[in-house]
């Protein structure tokens, strides 16, 4: 009965080591996963900054003379270019970041962010070749960061660590309302 007894608190103790050992790792995912989407966020806000330098640096010239417009437009094509080149390397280290094969939630997170960083890359890869691309609507951004920001909050772990909520929340914060420039970060 006493070693029935100490089988029962032993198996009772494997069970309750393994279930923080689970959420342990679920936690070290996500903070793998957040910081990688960090840094992707970090190569958007960027990719803009520089679009927004360099059109504030042409905004006094109206009307632009032909080689002003050219050299507009070459200095966008490669903003562009390098932003999606950022942007893909920074995707890159999202899709890198590994999982459990039971922490599906965390793979779906995962997944649907990659879904926004791609939009960007695509988004920046029209503008490098045609820059009236930035004056145009990114539903497709838009719409998938608002698609990840639904699965990456399903994947908070029930005890989240690391500060995950609160930087979570940070990166999904909306714009302040005079960067209303068509798209998400």
């Amino acid at each position: 009965s006493d070693v029935m007894g100490q089988s029962i608190i032993v198996q009772m103790l494997v069970g309750f080591g393994a279930i923080i050992g689970d959420a342990v790792a679920r936690n070290a995912e996500m903070r793998a996963l957040v910081t990688a989407i960090e840094r992707s966020e970090a190569a958007m806000g960027e990719a803009q900054e520089n679009v927004r330098g360099i059109l504030e640096a042409y905004s006094g010239r109206t009307p632009l003379s032909e080689q002003d417009q050219a050299e507009l437009d070459a200095a966008l094509q490669a903003a562009a270019s390098q932003g999606r080149d950022a942007i893909a390397a920074a995707g890159e280290q999202v899709g890198a970041v590994q999982w459990l094969v039971w922490h599906r939630d965390v793979g779906q997170a995962q997944d649907a962010y990659l879904a926004h960083n791609r939009a960007w890359e695509e988004y920046l890869d029209r503008a490098s070749e045609d820059p009236a691309e930035f004056a145009r609507s990114q539903d497709a951004v838009n719409t998938t960061f608002a698609d990840a920001e639904v699965e990456v909050r399903a994947a908070i772990p029930l005890i989240a660590l690391f500060d995950l909520r609160d930087r979570i929340d940070v990166i999904f914060a909306p714009p302040p309302p005079e960067e209303g420039d068509g798209q998400s970060a």
